[in-house]
Parts: C-alpha cells; sequence; structure tokens
C-alpha cells in the first residue's frame, strides 16, 4: 500500500446528483469533524442504496461513521471530543 493518498478532485454539486441519479443511490446522513474552536476538520456526505433496507442503511451509516471518525483521529492526531451528524437514513 502507497503512503501518498491518491490526487483526490472536487465533485461538483452537478456531478454529485448526477451520480445518484445514475447510481440508484439516495442521499444519506452527513456527519464531520470539529476542532474544539469550531473548524471543520473534514465532513463526509453519503449516499446509500435505496435497494438496502431501513437497518442496513442505518448500520452502514454507523459503521461508516465510526471508521471515519477513527481515521481522522488517528491521521491527525486527535482525541476526540464531539460527533456532529446531520440527517437521517
Amino acid at each position: 500500500m502507497s503512503s501518498q493518498p491518491p490526487e483526490l478532485r472536487s465533485t461538483t454539486v452537478t456531478e454529485w446528483a448526477n451520480a445518484l441519479t445514475t447510481t440508484n443511490l439516495q442521499p444519506g446522513p452527513s456527519f464531520g469533524s470539529r476542532t474544539i474552536d469550531g473548524s471543520w476538520n473534514c465532513a463526509v456526505h453519503l449516499a446509500i442504496s435505496s435497494e438496502l433496507t431501513d437497518d442496513a442503511q442505518r448500520l452502514l451509516a454507523a459503521e461508516l461513521q465510526q471508521a471515519i471518525n477513527d481515521t481522522v483521529n488517528r491521521v491527525l492526531c486527535l482525541a476526540p471530543v464531539s460527533v456532529s451528524v446531520r440527517g437521517a437514513v
């Protein structure tokens, strides 16, 4: 595994909307990580298959949120203070 992340490109709102339409995904919850002063380290806007059961959607979102929180804290050497979640699946 490479220690360098792949080059990332921003996705436009139009690209995001098109991806949701063409892939049978629906907007899910958004969650992110902030510093004590309130500034954001990162945020993730999740899209989940509408074909999954409600329970599977909730579990997937919860597991992804935990994995992302763990990764942010590990990479940035942070101790978790609070987590913000917007929207519900």
